[in-house]
């Protein structure tokens, strides 16, 4: 249990621009070098991730289950968490004083394309796990077009993603 809680209290240090920024991190850290969860796992995770209100890091919960039971996902919860809290709650003061300085505002700029790119390469590493068949190629297409081209609420985009490969699934 230290080592879910040490490992993803260190990915959170490292997790500029956010939980989906950290992805990639968590997914090489919980698939490649510990093995906790499976490629498939990993993906169900983020996809549940995606349904609970709150952040995508929520997946970090379901990994620390998946590898140690309810002692594991508390600590992989806290480690994913603390130090961010502590972090904002230490530092949001100063942050006022230097919001509008021109190589603050560099930083962020510079990393906010490295944050798309990453964010890149856990889609592909996700869709190659998830996109199995043309038929869930199809949901994927479709999950993307509703996505991009309408207002439809991502969660209810999810469920209808969720039901179709239930349906497929169950033929």
């Amino acid at each position: 249990m230290f080592d879910l809680f040490f490992r993803f209290m260190i990915i959170s240090l490292l997790a500029f621009g956010g939980g989906a920024a950290a992805l990639p991190l968590v997914e090489r850290l919980a698939v490649a070098q510990t093995q906790w969860v499976s490629p498939q796992d990993f993906a169900t995770a983020v996809a549940c991730g995606y349904v609970t209100p709150g952040p995508v890091l929520i997946t970090a919960t379901f990994i620390g289950y998946r590898a140690a039971g309810i002692g594991g996902a508390a600590a992989a919860t806290v480690g994913i968490f603390l130090m961010p809290w502590f972090l904002a709650a230490a530092s949001a003061h100063l942050l006022q004083r230097f919001i509008r300085h021109p190589r603050l505002a560099g930083f962020g700029r510079g990393a906010a394309p490295a944050v798309v790119g990453l964010m890149g390469v856990t889609a592909l590493s996700i869709a190659r796990q998830s996109v199995t068949d043309w038929s869930y190629a199809v949901i994927a297409v479709i999950a993307l077009g509703l996505a991009l081209g309408t207002k439809v609420h991502p969660i209810l985009i999810l469920i209808g993603g969720a039901a179709a490969g239930w349906t497929i699934g169950t033929r």
